[in-house]
C-alpha cells in the first residue's frame, strides 16, 4: 500500500518523545507500531505534541488505536485540495483619557443600503466629505446614538469622535484572504485631500521610510523577528518596496520560515514551517500599481481593524496574511503556526522591556451543509426526521445567512492542536461568531450537547460529521465552531466538577436598522450564552478593491490619489481603485472589535484572554431590555431580549415578539440568551505592571556604579555635563 504524509499528535509531550522514538526504530514489537523504521517528514519542533511521518493507510489506522494518539490525519498542507475549502466557504461572512480623533465633525453613517436612508442614495460617485465613517461611531456611548427618533437622520454629522488609544505598541493580525496594501486606506502621507486622525501616527516597524501603513506576517515578519540574518547579507536578502519600506526577497523570508539553517541561530529551535511557495507579493498584498489576486474580502476587514479612516486601532503594528484566499500560505495549520512563532520570537519592545501584545482578527470559519437522519435534544436517545419533519431548532439554522450551513465542534486533529497551541502562547483571538443565526452555549447549558448525525448508535465523541473539506466533526449543533473552540480546555476541580475554559473571544454582530425602537442583534448573527459581545458591522462602510460588494455600488475616495509617491508606476488610486463599499456579518463585526480591543490591551500588556474577558464582562455594562422602558418609549434605548427557546419545536426558534405582543415576521432578533453586551467606550483601566504606559516617556536608565578598578583600551571618549 502507497504511504502518505500523516501528521500525528499524543497527549502530552512525555508521549510524543517515547512514540516518536518508537517510530523511528528499526524491528519494533509494540503492537500498534509499525515494525519497520518510519520516515520523519516533519518533526514540528515548534510544538511539543506533535510530528508528520510517511505511514500507508493500514499503520496510520493501527496508530490511531494507541491510547498515546490523541489524533492523525492526512497532512493539511500536503493535501490542500482536500484539507483548504475554497475562500467563499470560510467567510463569515484609572481609564486612558479619550481624546478627540479628528479637530472636525464627520459623517458617522448608521446604514448602508440601497433603501430611502441609505448612504448610496447620497451619493453620485464621488461622496463630498471626507473621512465618513460607518463602524465606531457605536462605541462613543453606552446607549445606541444611531436613534432616529429625536430627528436624526442618516448621516449623523458628529464633532470630534473620541477614543482612549488607538493600538499605540500592540500587533494586530488580520489573517484573511490577500489584502491590497496599495490601497488609501493603508497609505500614511502624500496623499491628497487626505485629512487623518489628530493623533494618527502613520508608519510600521521596519526601516526605509515606507508609507504603507502595512507589513505581511509571512514575507516581513522574519526581517521585523530577526534583523541580524538579513542584516548580514543585505545585497541577497533585502530588496525595497514599492513604497520605499526595506523588506525580505520573497524567496529569502519563505526559506526563513521553511528551512532552520536558513535564519539565526537563535531561531533553529521551532523548526520548520512549509510556506507555500505560491504566497507572494504580488498575490498576497499587490502594490500601488498592482491588485493581490484575491483581496477583496482581506482588505474589507484589515481597514475594519486598524485603516486610518474605518479602523480603531489605526496606530498598532499593522499585520496581515493571506491565511485562506488564492495562492494562500499553504494550510489552516500553517498559518496558524506562523501567528504564534510571531508572537513566541518577536523582538521586546524597549519602551517597555516586554513584547507587544498580539492580537488576532479571525473572520472566517468552518461550517458544514445540513444533513442527517436523527437529532438529539437534551437526551442520549435519537429522534428520527426527514426535511419534511425537521424540527425548528435545525430549521433555522443557516436560514438568514452562511448559506444554510451550521457549525460544529471539530474532533481533534492537526489544524485543532495548532489553535490550541495558538491560544496557549498568549495571542489575544477574536473570532467572527457566525452568520448562521445559531445558538451557541457554554457547557452548563443544557443544549450543549445538542445535534445532528447520520447514525444513531454512537457514543457523542465517536460521532463522525463531514464539516467543510476534510475536516470531521461530532455533529454538535449548538457548541462554537473552528475556530471558536481554539484553544479549549477541560480540568478537574478538586470537587471532581469539570472546569471548561474557551480562550477565543466570539462577536457577535447588531442590525443597521436599529433606528427606532429598541437596538437588535442582525437575524443571521450568531447568538446564545458563548457569545462575549455585539459589535456594529451590518452595512458597515469599508475599504475595498471592487465596484460593487454586498450588491451595492461602491464609491470612490476623495482621498483617493498619492501619485507623488508613486515614483512614476501607473498608480491604481488615479483610475479610482481606492473606493469605499459595504459589508455586513460577523466577519465585519469582528475586525471592528478587535480594533477596539486593541487599544484595551495597550493600557494592559500583560493581560491575558481571562484579563481581558473579565473586563469586558464587568466593564461593559450590559444595555437595558425591553422590559427596562415600554417599547416605544424614547426616553429609553434598551435593547431587544427575546425569548430563550426551550423545546425543539418553539416557536421562539423563529418568531420574535414585542412587548405589545405582535408577531414580528420571521426575522429572529431574539438573543437567545447572550448577554445584551454591546461593545462601547467604558472605562479602561491602565495597568502598572511595567511601570509605564503608552505616551509616558522612557523612563530613564539607572546609573551605574563601579567598585575597584576599571581598565579601558583602545578607546576615546568625551564626557559632558
Amino acid at each position: 500500500m502507497s504511504e502518505k504524509y500523516y501528521t500525528l499528535g499524543t497527549h502530552t509531550s512525555e508521549q510524543w518523545v517515547e512514540l516518536h522514538a518508537e517510530l523511528i526504530a528499526d524491528g519494533n514489537t509494540y503492537a500498534s507500531v509499525p515494525a519497520r523504521k518510519i520516515a520523519v517528514e516533519d518533526d514540528r519542533l515548534h510544538s511539543p505534541t506533535t510530528g508528520s511521518y510517511l505511514l500507508t493507510l493500514e499503520e496510520a489506522t493501527e496508530l490511531q488505536s494507541d491510547e498515546r494518539v490523541k489524533f492523525i490525519n492526512e497532512s493539511p498542507e500536503k493535501y490542500p485540495e482536500t484539507y483548504m475549502p475554497p475562500s467563499e466557504d470560510l467567510h463569515c461572512a484609572t481609564s486612558g483619557t479619550p481624546t478627540d480623533r479628528y479637530t472636525a465633525s464627520y459623517n458617522n453613517w448608521g446604514n448602508w443600503t440601497n433603501g430611502s436612508s441609505s448612504v448610496y442614495s447620497f451619493f453620485t460617485d464621488v461622496e463630498p466629505t471626507l473621512n465618513r465613517q460607518g463602524t465606531f461611531f457605536r462605541f462613543i456611548s453606552f446607549v445606541n446614538p444611531f436613534h432616529w427618533s429625536e430627528g436624526k437622520t442618516n448621516p449623523f454629522n458628529t464633532p470630534k469622535l473620541q477614543q482612549a488609544g488607538a493600538g499605540e505598541n500592540v500587533d494586530v493580525i488580520v489573517p484573511d484572504t490577500g489584502c491590497w496594501l496599495g490601497h488609501v486606506e493603508f497609505i500614511s502621507r502624500g496623499v491628497t485631500n487626505a485629512v487623518n486622525p489628530d493623533d494618527y501616527i502613520g508608519s510600521n516597524v521596519l526601516p526605509g521610510n515606507g508609507y504603507c501603513d502595512v507589513l505581511d506576517l509571512v514575507l516581513d515578519a522574519p526581517y521585523y523577528i530577526d534583523p541580524n540574518w538579513f542584516n548580514a547579507d543585505p545585497t541577497n536578502r533585502l530588496m525595497t518596496r514599492w513604497d520605499g519600506t526595506i523588506v525580505p526577497v520573497e524567496s529569502v523570508a519563505r526559506a526563513w520560515w521553511a528551512d532552520s539553517t536558513q535564519r539565526s541561530s537563535l531561531f533553529v529551535a521551532f523548526g520548520n514551517i512549509p510556506v507555500s511557495s505560491n504566497y507572494t507579493r504580488d498575490t498576497a498584498n499587490g502594490s500601488n500599481s498592482t491588485l493581490p489576486s484575491d483581496g477583496t474580502h482581506g482588505t474589507q476587514c484589515a481597514a475594519l481593524a486598524f485603516g486610518r479612516t474605518h479602523g480603531w486601532a489605526y496606530n498598532a503594528n499593522k499585520w496581515v496574511m493571506n491565511l485562506y484566499g488564492t495562492n494562500h500560505v499553504g494550510s489552516l495549520d500553517i498559518g496558524i503556526d506562523v501567528q504564534k512563532i510571531f508572537h513566541m520570537h518577536k523582538p521586546v519592545n524597549p519602551i517597555y522591556n516586554s513584547k507587544d501584545p498580539t492580537v488576532s482578527s479571525n473572520s472566517w470559519g468552518i461550517r458544514a451543509n445540513k444533513s442527517g437522519n436523527y437529532y438529539y435534544w437534551r437526551t442520549d436517545s435519537p429522534v428520527s426526521y426527514t426535511n419534511s419533519t425537521k424540527p425548528a431548532f435545525l430549521e433555522v439554522l443557516g436560514s438568514k445567512g452562511d448559506a444554510g450551513r451550521f457549525k460544529s465542534e471539530l474532533k481533534d486533529n492537526s489544524t485543532t492542536q495548532a489553535g490550541d497551541e495558538l491560544t496557549q502562547a498568549g495571542v489575544i483571538c477574536i473570532v467572527a461568531a457566525g452568520n448562521s443565526g445559531q445558538q451557541l452555549v457554554n457547557p452548563d447549558h443544557p443544549n450543549y450537547d445538542n445535534g445532528i448525525w447520520i447514525n444513531n448508535s454512537d457514543t457523542l465523541y465517536s460521532r463522525s460529521y463531514n464539516e467543510g473539506n476534510g475536516f470531521r466533526s461530532i455533529g454538535t449543533t449548538n457548541r462554537r465552531g473552528f475556530p471558536g473552540h481554539m484553544g479549549k480546555t477541560e480540568s478537574q476541580t478538586f470537587q471532581g466538577n469539570t472546569t471548561v475554559k474557551f480562550p477565543v473571544i466570539q462577536v457577535g454582530v447588531l442590525d443597521s436598522s436599529t433606528s427606532t425602537g429598541p437596538e437588535e442583534i442582525a437575524a443571521y448573527s450568531d447568538r446564545g450564552p458563548a457569545i462575549d459581545l455585539f459589535a456594529t458591522g451590518d452595512g458597515a462602510m469599508t475599504a475595498t478593491v471592487d465596484t460593487h460588494t454586498d450588491n451595492i455600488p461602491a464609491i470612490q475616495r476623495v482621498d483617493g490619489v498619492y501619485s507623488a509617491l508613486s515614483a512614476g508606476a501607473t498608480d491604481l488610486s488615479q483610475s479610482g481603485g481606492c473606493r469605499d463599499a459595504r459589508f455586513s456579518g460577523t466577519r465585519a463585526a469582528c475586525p471592528v472589535a478587535a480594533g477596539f480591543l486593541a487599544s484595551v490591551m495597550q493600557y494592559n500588556r500583560d493581560w491575558t484572554y481571562e484579563d481581558l474577558r473579565t473586563w469586558i464582562e464587568t466593564n461593559v455594562t450590559s444595555q437595558r431590555t425591553e422590559q427596562d422602558g415600554p417599547f416605544g418609549n424614547t426616553e429609553f434605548y434598551t435593547m431587544y431580549q427575546g425569548v430563550e427557546p426551550t423545546t425543539p419545536t418553539d416557536i421562539n426558534w423563529k418568531f420574535r415578539t414585542y412587548s405589545s405582543g405582535n408577531i414580528a415576521s420571521y426575522e429572529n432578533n431574539s438573543l437567545q440568551g447572550a448577554p445584551s453586551r454591546v461593545l462601547y467606550n467604558a472605562s479602561i483601566p491602565v495597568s502598572t505592571a511595567y511601570g509605564v504606559k503608552v505616551g509616558d516617556p522612557p523612563a530613564a536608565p539607572e546609573p551605574y556604579s563601579i567598585s575597584g578598578t576599571l581598565t579601558i583600551n583602545g578607546l576615546t571618549f568625551s564626557l559632558t555635563t
